[in-house]
């Protein structure tokens, strides 16, 4: 291979790969070193969001709301759907293919010989970009857990925890409780939290009383609320200790997983009001707010819906998106999962709602094949793709067999949206 300085960002996205003999390796000793090596410079403000589901949604509401107030922000989110530069955003925008690698080629010259997984590396390479851009806020999502995650690497100002429901029980636990407790990783002592999840595990709410944070939780401090035929999000109390516009606030309704990640979000600007400042205005710019992939539905002659949730919790959410729908037609699944998911309980939940299902086999060594997500679907209308079980030719498949008042929905996994992502974009724009 050539010289790094000649490295296109394939050439380093395939080398980061390789770097560490392990996927995960949830640790967060060797970050730590690399980042006093990189020796940032730290905005005013760091938000750490985490969680299992509602991070990204939390995390684009933040953005939207403080980049309309005119800060600059840089968002970190993972994974990507189509492109790797959407996982690092300076002031909206995704870093660029030559930023990317010049951030790679610091972090590289930083670690020497220690080792770093792709996460890790792709983390340090944000923290490296945002400092360089000068911006006045990071939002972090956390990649997996928290507590070890390479995001926790940095102390954030306000950490946000969203919904904790069970995923990635290998590596965290197999109780809420137990990814409870990895979640709360992200708390700092006496620092501010904001839990968007109203019945948190019993070792959040230990770790919280135990680090003396000064928290907010939802539907005791903040909620989405619908009073007289208007949604308000209302956030009063005696936990609240200076008046804002945001104690009742106008909001568009939405699903009830929408509405609760609109409430952490709002909750979190109203904690951080005193330090950014921020005006009804810059809020209304939630209104119009869509994230790719998250519930996402495209107008058309068939509509078509797009979700990246994987687990029960954001599968079920989206079978009730769903279920509040009017189709007269049929509802066609172009469906994939990864082999460490509860492929039976998604099934199950989505079973109601669709009527022919498309099983994707998806590139991913953790994939689920064709076969074994067919014998998962007992009883139920299976479609074979005359092309093959690639993420595009079932979704073809599946477009070309529907018919008006028909819809398409496509669900399961992060990599199957995202390989399906530009051709419905294509199709949009036609």
């Amino acid at each position: 291979m050539s010289s790094q300085g000649d490295w296109q960002l394939c050439d380093w996205l395939e080398f980061i790969e390789s770097v560490h003999p392990r996927t995960i390796d949830l640790s967060l000793d060797r970050v730590r070193r690399v980042l006093h090596c990189l020796a940032p410079v730290y905005p005013s403000i760091i938000i750490t969001v985490g969680g299992t589901n509602g991070k990204g949604t939390t995390t684009a509401m933040l953005d939207a709301v403080y980049r309309c107030a005119g800060y600059r922000v840089g968002t970190y989110t993972s994974p990507h759907l189509v492109d790797y530069g959407e996982r690092i955003k300076v002031s909206g925008k995704s870093s660029s293919a030559e930023r990317l690698c010049q951030a790679f080629q610091a972090v590289d010259a930083a670690r020497g010989s220690i080792p770093l997984t792709y996460f890790e590396f792709g983390t340090l390479a944000a923290f490296k970009l945002f400092s360089r851009a000068r911006l006045d806020i990071w939002i972090l999502e956390v990649g997996m857990g928290g507590r070890l995650d390479a995001v926790n690497a940095v102390d954030p100002d306000l950490a946000v925890i969203t919904s904790i429901d069970l995923d990635h029980q290998a590596w965290l636990g197999d109780s809420r409780e137990a990814i409870g407790r990895e979640k709360a990783g992200i708390l700092r002592y006496r620092g501010r939290a904001i839990v968007s999840d109203p019945n948190p595990p019993a070792t959040v709410l230990d770790r919280l009383a135990v680090l003396q944070c000064d928290w907010r939780l939802s539907d005791r401090d903040f909620a989405v609320k619908t009073d007289q035929g208007k949604t308000f999000f209302s956030s009063g109390g005696p936990n609240w200790h200076r008046r804002s516009f945001l104690e009742k606030f106008e909001v568009n309704p939405g699903s009830p997983v929408q509405t609760r990640n609109l409430a952490g979000a709002l909750a979190a600007v109203r904690s951080l009001e005193e330090s950014l400042p921020v005006g009804p205005e810059h809020v209304d710019a939630l209104r119009g707010l869509a994230v790719r992939g998250r519930q996402e539905r495209i107008d058309g002659e068939i509509p078509i819906w797009l979700d990246v949730g994987h687990n029960i919790e954001a599968v079920a959410a989206l079978a009730e998106a769903l279920c509040n729908e009017y189709v007269p037609g049929k509802t066609r699944a172009v469906f994939a999962m990864l082999r460490d998911k509860d492929i039976g309980a998604a099934i199950e939940v989505m079973r109601p709602v669709v009527d022919y299902w498309y099983p994707v086999t998806l590139e991913d060594d953790r994939a689920l094949t064709f076969e074994e997500i067919q014998s998962a679907l007992t009883d139920s209308v299976v479609i074979d793709s005359p092309e093959g079980p690639t993420p595009r030719a079932c979704y073809r498949a599946a477009l070309a067999a529907s018919r008006h008042g028909d819809r398409l929905v496509v669900f399961g996994s992060f990599y199957l949206v995202g390989d399906i992502l530009p051709e419905v974009s294509e199709r949009a724009v036609a």
